[in-house]
């Protein structure tokens, strides 16, 4: 056994480095804050190469005089504790010590800093953690701290670092997330000298939002503003229809710290729970206010989680402010979006997936054939908002002569589904969900590249600035997939080419929602996962809808249609479309035998 032994000062040094510096993100996370809490008015981030060869934050805060300037750079100095109890009473962002420090030592670090009333600054140049230069220099007042070759004496941790647009999101969002906190700073990010976000400052967080994301989010944003015990629950929540299949859009800060703490965070699900689909996930920006006696932030080396006194007090408070939000908002956007992701009317008996497979007939092809004039002809409207009619509705009643394979349709059910007879029994088939997994499975069978038709009038949409930088990486993929995307100015895009698939619907909304797969870990969704996510979307929004009149001959193109699957029966999000009943099942129902 190796005797026990006092590690070094560097080795120490980059163990604490690994605790709170992970990527180029880290630093600027770190650095943002010492800004923030030097009463920086202006704050301007540069980076190049992912952050990897350069990182610089400048701000026009308070500056340090010579000898802060050399303490900022020693472990555990900190000008924000003195005594044990300050830890009740954290206000400001940093206040461990380590930050500086341990970013010194993975890097070669130069700071220029000077308090506003010094007639001169004061340099240091440091390379992994040591002292290389010391003098003074002239300087605007404030502070400006350049890291360059990050990780350059640690290379394992180089190594595992992401792709450059994953390094790039993670960046962005860091600033993103600190900019939001404090819409009175004015924030400028440069990367590779491109601007990617220019936020002057301003007097409402609902003006700051609109910054950094534009016209990618909706403008009828809800105010949150509730308080219970001393507690101040504010921000801005977006109606069920912004909704997004990431939990991206759900940001949580605590006095101005961006957080992830999980009571919170199902406190949002639950103050939407009956207006979302299930695997749909709320848009809102939540800030707590909360005295620091109550609240722990001192749980996390890189400060990500917080404690409070009572989390069953606060996830309450939470639900109460969200509730009385979103009940304020336009709700008729929650059952379209239920609607549209299949959700709108709940299967009311067991289902069975054991229908017997059959010779194929009819390809998927044909029955788009079939269905399509009736795709081209449907109203926008009917095609989104005409809801089925309830339990009670008498069926659409008809007959059709046999199918060659022996099934006869005896008609439409509630104008959603389709209610038929064969030699083995009776069946109810979902319309919605059977065609559009007829079309999925068309779609994953063509070539590698998917036919595309140009639009007429090309359509443009703006991003946030990570998934611009995630759309750039991937437009290659989208092109394939018969989306030709091409950059339209500053986090704006313009689509000139759509899937000969497509018919009608919000072909922006399809690529933010798909660029939505990377969004909670930053990094590109995988071509095959981006293949397959467009897939399932061009199917839904191009399959007849529940609550749509169809025509006898198009109900028996979607049933012909079915011979040509193979199992499993279920859309391609995995709900099930037919309902099937034996003979003798029948039979026993009214107790025949």
């Amino acid at each position: 056994m190796h005797r026990i032994q006092v590690l070094s000062e560097k080795v120490a040094n980059l163990i604490a480095a690994g605790e709170v510096v992970e990527r180029p993100a880290s630093v600027v996370k770190e650095l943002l804050e010492n800004s923030l809490d030097a009463g920086a008015g202006e704050i301007e981030v540069e980076a190049k190469n992912s952050g990897l060869s350069l990182l610089r934050v400048t701000d026009n805060g308070e500056g340090m005089g010579p000898e802060d300037a050399r303490l900022a750079l020693a472990r555990h100095a900190t000008s924000k504790l003195s005594a044990a109890e300050d830890l009740n009473h954290i206000s400001t962002f940093g206040f461990r010590g380590e930050a500086l420090p341990s970013i010194a030592s993975v890097s070669r670090l130069e700071l220029m800093t000077r308090p506003r009333d010094a007639a001169g600054g004061f340099f240091l140049k440091l390379e992994g953690g040591r002292v290389q230069e010391a003098r003074e220099t002239g300087c605007a007042p404030g502070t400006s701290i350049t890291v360059r070759d990050l990780f350059f004496n640690t290379p394992a941790r180089r190594k595992f670092l992401k792709s450059p647009a994953t390094e790039q999101s993670h960046l962005i969002q860091a600033v993103e997330s600190l900019a939001l906190a404090f819409p009175g700073v004015r924030v400028l990010l440069t990367l590779d000298d491109r601007e990617i976000l220019n936020c002057p400052a301003a007097p409402s967080l609902r003006e700051r939002v609109a910054a950094v994301y534009g016209r990618s989010l909706p403008q009828d944003l809800q105010a949150i503003s509730w308080e219970g015990g001393g507690v101040w629950v504010k921000g801005l929540a977006a109606g069920p229809a912004a909704a997004r299949p990431t939990r991206q859009g759900m940001q949580i800060y605590v006095n101005g710290r961006r957080v992830e703490h999980r009571g919170i965070a199902h406190a949002l699900l639950e103050a939407y729970r009956s207006f979302l689909p299930p695997e749909r996930y709320p848009v809102c920006f939540v800030f707590l206010t909360v005295p620091t006696p109550l609240v722990d932030v001192n749980v996390h080396p890189a400060k990500r989680e917080v404690r409070f006194k009572d989390e069953h007090a606060i996830h309450d408070l939470v639900v109460s402010a969200l509730r009385a939000a979103i009940g304020e908002t336009d709700l008729s956007g929650a059952r379209r979006l239920r609607a549209a992701s299949g959700t709108e009317t709940a299967a009311s008996a067991q289902t069975n997936l054991n229908y017997p497979p059959a010779a194929p007939a009819w390809s998927g092809a044909r029955v788009r054939e079939a269905v399509s004039s009736y795709l081209s002809n449907r109203s926008g409207a009917e095609a989104t908002e005409t809801p089925g009619p309830g339990p009670g509705a008498a069926a659409e009643a008809f007959e059709t002569e046999a199918a060659p394979e022996g099934d006869r349709i005896i008609g439409q059910v509630g104008r959603t589904y389709i209610a038929g007879q064969d030699g083995e029994g009776f069946f109810l088939l979902d319309q919605h969900a059977l065609h559009e997994r007829l079309l999925y499975e068309e779609i994953r069978r063509s070539p590698a590249s998917i036919p595309r038709q140009a639009l007429l009038l090309p359509l443009t949409f703006e991003l946030p600035p990570a998934q611009s930088v995630l759309l750039e990486e991937l437009r290659g993929e989208y092109a394939r997939l018969g989306l030709e995307i091409e950059p339209f100015g500053k986090n704006t895009f313009v689509i000139r080419t759509q899937p000969h698939f497509w018919r009608g619907g919000d072909l922006p909304a399809l690529v933010r929602e798909t660029l939505d797969l990377g969004g909670e870990t930053g990094r590109p969704p995988a071509a095959e996962a981006l293949k397959d996510r467009v897939h399932k979307l061009l199917a839904c929004h191009a399959a007849v809808k529940a609550g749509d009149r169809l025509q006898p001959e198009i109900l028996q193109a979607l049933v012909q249609g079915l011979r040509s699957l193979a199992k499993p029966w279920t859309c391609p999000h995995g709900r099930p479309f037919i309902f099937r009943l034996s003979w003798r099942e029948l039979d026993r129902l009214f107790k025949r035998g």
